[in-house]
């Protein structure tokens, strides 16, 4: 076996995390082929044919996945590696919280002062929640919302007939007083 004898090849040298990359090799006739997947944050080992091909699903890395074609023949071992260049996917930062300091005493300024730094770090929690959500989950909660305000509105809707009704049976349901003479 003979280094040009060894071909190794991808059908790119960069990708997203999360995508599949094609990888191909020829070995001759080798005792045993093993492929190396290393991200920089864990290692895989896959055990090969002599010769074909096979995707390989990039994940999270450091910034390259290394993978490694070792051939092992009579003792003999040879080695071909290829860096492929991994972007991940865009990370969602949320805004840093300020903190504000403790106000002293149970002043209704002090109060008033906390319930809207509460109010504030509860709306940006929320509203990364909102933005961390994937696309079809959101459309759905947007449903829902609107949905439940749609029934929170005809619950609060007022009927001329549902008022009189209602007053009409408050008069019934009233004792009347009579008064006997003494």
């Amino acid at each position: 076996m003979k280094n040009k004898d060894i071909k190794f090849v991808v059908d790119r040298k960069s990708a997203q995390e999360g995508e599949n990359v094609l990888v191909s090799w020829e070995c001759g006739l080798p005792d045993a082929v093993t492929l190396t997947i290393d991200n920089g944050l864990t290692k895989s080992q896959i055990q090969l044919p002599d010769s074909g091909s096979r995707t390989v699903a990039i994940q999270r890395s450091k910034g390259s996945t290394i993978l490694r074609l070792t051939v092992a023949q009579s003792g003999h071992i040879e080695r071909r590696e290829i860096a492929v260049k991994v972007k991940n996917l865009k990370t969602i930062k949320a805004k840093p919280y300020r903190a504000t300091s403790r106000r002293s005493g149970g002043s209704l300024k002090g109060l008033i002062q906390r319930l809207g730094d509460k109010l504030r770090q509860f709306t940006g929690r929320v509203g990364y929640s909102w933005r961390a959500m994937p696309p079809r989950k959101r459309r759905i909660y947007q449903a829902l919302l609107i949905w439940a305000a749609a029934m929170m509105i005809s619950t609060c809707s007022h009927n001329s007939g549902y008022q009189a009704g209602y007053k009409r049976a408050l008069q019934d349901v009233s004792p009347t007083t009579t008064t006997k003479p003494l």
